[in-house]
């Protein structure tokens, strides 16, 4: 096993595997009841944009939680960058890419067991983070990803709520845009005309 002098744990290599893998735990959570009865199944706030990186502790806490992981897809555009296939304690796990919303992560596994993750941007702020993964991973949740980050970011903690009413002075709301970037999808377009006979 390898050690690096700028990275004191040690650096875990496989076939398909690139770079150090943080070995800390995943930030994670899923709807307690495995209902599938929402948008989301969950969500994932991972520590920086390195896939690579990053997925392994993903997949190794989903393992514990509901079976095996076969396969992940990722909206490729996000990430620095996008392996075919990483190798999770022995086992190989395929990465697709897909063209979906950019904060958004398929988990499948075996017996059709399918689960879609919120992904929570690397540096959004803790208590933003948490309301959002909370907000994911509420049974029957049906908000967009864009929209329960943006509202996670609009909320007003309850201690921020208490400091304004004492101090009419306090910055609220919170600066605009958020920390992230916040995609809205296109709006229809229209088609260009159609050829006239003749002409």
């Amino acid at each position: 096993m390898a050690t690096d002098r700028t990275f004191p744990y040690p650096i875990f290599q496989a076939p398909g595997l690139l770079g150090p893998v943080d070995r800390r735990g995943a930030r994670f959570t899923l709807d307690p009841s495995h209902s599938h009865s929402g948008m989301f199944d969950g969500a994932w706030w991972p520590r920086s944009r390195d896939l690579a990186g990053e997925l392994p502790a993903l997949i190794t806490a989903l393992r514990r939680r509901v079976g095996p992981v076969l396969h992940v897809g990722v909206e490729r555009t996000v990430w620095n960058t996008v392996p075919d296939r990483i190798t999770v304690d022995g086992r190989v796990v395929r990465i697709n890419c897909f063209s979906s919303s950019v904060h958004t992560i398929g988990v499948g596994g075996g017996h059709q067991d399918h689960y879609l993750l919120l992904v929570v941007p690397p540096r959004t702020r803790p208590t933003v983070a948490r309301t959002a993964m909370a907000a994911a991973a509420a049974p029957g949740n049906s908000t967009l990803a864009a929209r329960i980050l943006t509202a996670a970011s609009l909320a007003r903690p309850a201690a921020a709520a208490r400091t304004t009413r004492r101090n009419a002075t306090a910055s609220w709301p919170p600066p605009w845009p958020p920390p992230w970037p916040v995609p809205l999808p296109p709006g229809p377009q229209p088609l260009p005309p159609l050829p006239q006979p003749g002409g």
